[in-house]
Parts: structure tokens; C-alpha cells; sequence
């Protein structure tokens, strides 16, 4: 590498494109930055004499309220955001709860179908003719004695 010149021209000789692209961005970003005193505008540093009086009291009760309505917007967003969260967890459950019904009531009337087919082959049962469950002796027995203690 050759220096010639003074402060603005720097002479890569022998050096590839990439390796004076990257010296370049290098040296550019070790350029230091005026002081902060010597700006003529700084954001930071007020540039006039503040005014006598109460002058001090409204700009700080400005501040004051805008950093009120900046933390009022930021909590009503933040709040808008949760809102619209929860509204879509309940419009995915409630999509789940309509697909679930649809299941149900599909089920139901496969079984509807199943036992219309089925129906003709079952044999007819009159009510009369059903057998109704034989009580056990011993059974009947206890039942007659805890009848009789009350």
C-alpha cells in the first residue's frame, strides 16, 4: 500500500478491488465526527437563553402532557393489539366449535341411516312379549325384610 497525497487521496497499489473497497469503508468509518461543541445546531443542547418567568413552567407542563398522551397512545395501540389478539383466539374456537358440531350431526345421521338400512332385518318385539328380568330369590328376600324395618 502507498500513501501519496495528503489528507483526501490514499493509492492502493498492487492491492485487489476488494481489499481497497473494504480500506476505504474502513478509513471512512474511523472518520471522526466534529466535537459537539463546535455544531452550530445540536438536538441536544438548547441554542437560547431561557425566558424570565413562567415561561420554564409551561414547557415542562408541555412536555409533561405530551409525554402523558404519547404514554396514553402507547397503552390504547398496546391495548388494540391484545383486543384483536383475543378476538382471534375466540374466532378460531369458535370455528373449532362449528366444525366439531358439523361432525357431530354428520355422525349422527350416518347412525340415522345405518339403523333405517338395518331396521327391515330386526324382528318385532311387542312390548308384552318382552322378558322382563327375573328378580333372585335371595334378592327378593332382602328387599322384603328392609321393607319390613321401615
Amino acid at each position: 500500500m502507498e500513501e501519496r497525497g495528503y489528507d483526501d487521496y490514499t493509492v492502493f497499489t498492487g492491492s485487489s478491488e476488494h481489499d481497497v473497497t473494504c480500506s476505504k469503508i474502513f478509513w471512512n468509518s474511523v472518520t471522526l465526527q466534529p466535537p459537539l461543541e463546535s455544531r452550530l445546531v445540536s438536538g441536544d443542547v438548547e441554542q437560547r437563553l431561557r425566558a424570565a418567568g413562567t415561561g420554564r413552567l409551561q414547557k415542562n407542563s408541555t412536555r409533561q402532557e405530551l409525554e402523558d398522551l404519547k404514554t396514553e397512545y402507547f397503552l390504547l395501540e398496546a391495548q388494540r393489539v391484545q383486543d384483536l389478539e383475543q378476538r382471534s383466539i375466540y374466532m378460531q374456537k369458535a370455528k373449532r366449535r362449528e366444525e366439531i358440531i358439523a361432525l357431530l350431526k354428520r355422525q349422527r345421521e350416518d347412525r340415522i341411516k345405518k339403523e333405517l338400512v338395518s331396521l327391515d332385518h330386526k324382528p318385532n318385539i311387542r312390548m308384552d312379549e318382552r322378558r322382563l328380568p327375573t328378580p333372585d330369590i335371595d334378592k327378593v328376600e332382602d328387599i322384603e325384610a328392609v321393607r319390613k324395618l321401615h
